[in-house]
């Protein structure tokens, strides 16, 4: 037993007192600019009906004859990709229905009456058939002006009314002795106006279709080509154009060895003038955050044990990786620019 407990002891001993494990925290950078060749387009396609159906359908048909027309002037697309398809009913005051265009068409005609016996004759007439006014003339009283005024909701109805009015007047004015040569048109016109009518407004239910998807375009040079399209076909840009790089994860992973590479030629440079030699990596991290916290938590540690002697321990300090959080994605517009890929790393060594 007191073998046992001696062997113990003796082991103890050693962890207690073993040094601690010296190191050295380097950071590599490497950086390339690259041109992106590919381009990430979001659009929306919608569709508004009183029939659910209906919108679907022409909404659907809409996406199709983007399709092929992109497949027409053999535009290369990598994918095309719907990630939102919902639909909305909305309810709308239908305020068309109470809108209407009235056309006003105005005559003015002129009439020479010498025997006065036929002017009372010339009043009646005017108002059994409703002229608006009828006036003589300043200078010569024998001639007399009147306004004939009509109007309807076709511009034709209401020209042909009006002109229909001033052909009884002046079939009436001949049955009075009148000679025809003496009656003549002078001036019409037409105009429009906007009308309201007295019906109640109506409320109307309309199905919305939405439809966003993403599309990749493989030739950047198209984009201005794509983007007219879509617009022919009724589909609109949603937000911005993200470029990328089809490679991307190549470039990055070649940058992160040049990093890595990096990193252990500083710590070389360090040592050199030392007698201590570059050993094997700890701690290895695109975060150089992290490589602080690392060395913190050591630190710790070390302390720990300095200050409980009775406290022995031979772990060896985590090793770990924690990924940088990604950049956002650039947002550009319609010109594509220069993309820079930039890699961190943060190693820690150990010394020997």
């Amino acid at each position: 037993m007191k073998k046992i407990i001696l062997i113990l002891a003796l082991i103890f001993s050693v962890f207690a007192f073993s040094e601690p494990i010296r190191k050295i925290s380097v950071t590599g950078n490497a950086e390339k600019e690259v041109m992106p060749d590919i381009a990430k387009i979001n659009f929306r396609v919608y569709t508004k009906s009183e029939d659910l159906k209906k919108a679907g359908q022409e909404n659907s048909q809409n996406m199709e004859n983007f399709k092929s027309e992109l497949r027409r002037k053999n535009i290369s697309v990598g994918s095309i990709e719907t990630y939102n398809y919902y639909t909305q009913k909305t309810t709308e005051r239908d305020t068309a229905e109470n809108k209407k265009t009235e056309y006003y068409t105005t005559l003015y005609f002129a009439v020479k009456v010498t025997d006065l016996t036929k002017i009372p004759d010339l009043i009646s007439l005017s108002e059994s058939n409703k002229i608006k006014s009828l006036k003589s003339d300043s200078t010569d009283k024998s001639i007399y002006y009147g306004e004939i005024n009509r109007n309807s909701g076709e511009k034709a109805t209401a020209i042909s009314d009006t002109f229909k009015v001033y052909d009884n007047v002046k079939s009436q004015l001949s049955r009075l002795g009148i000679n025809s040569n003496d009656i003549s048109v002078y001036s019409y016109s037409t105009v429009s106006k906007e009308t309201t009518d007295n019906k109640p407004l109506k409320n109307k239910e309309y199905h919305n279709i939405y439809n966003n998807f993403v599309l990749e375009l493989k030739d950047i040079n198209k984009i201005n080509d794509v983007i007219k399209i879509a617009e022919n076909n009724k589909i609109n840009v949603q937000g911005s154009i993200a470029f990328d790089i089809s490679n991307k994860e190549q470039i990055e992973s070649e940058l992160y060895n040049t990093a890595y590479e990096q990193t252990k030629t500083k710590a070389a440079n360090i040592l050199r003038s030392s007698e201590m030699k570059l050993g094997d990596p700890l701690v290895v991290s695109e975060s150089i955050s992290y490589q602080n916290q690392a060395i913190m938590e050591d630190y710790n540690y070390r302390q720990q044990i300095a200050a409980d002697e009775d406290y022995a321990s031979g772990a060896m300090m985590r090793v770990a990786a924690e990924k940088a959080a990604p950049a956002p994605k650039p947002q550009v517009d319609y010109k594509p620019q220069v993309i820079k890929l930039t890699q961190n790393v943060s190693v820690l060594f150990e010394m020997k």
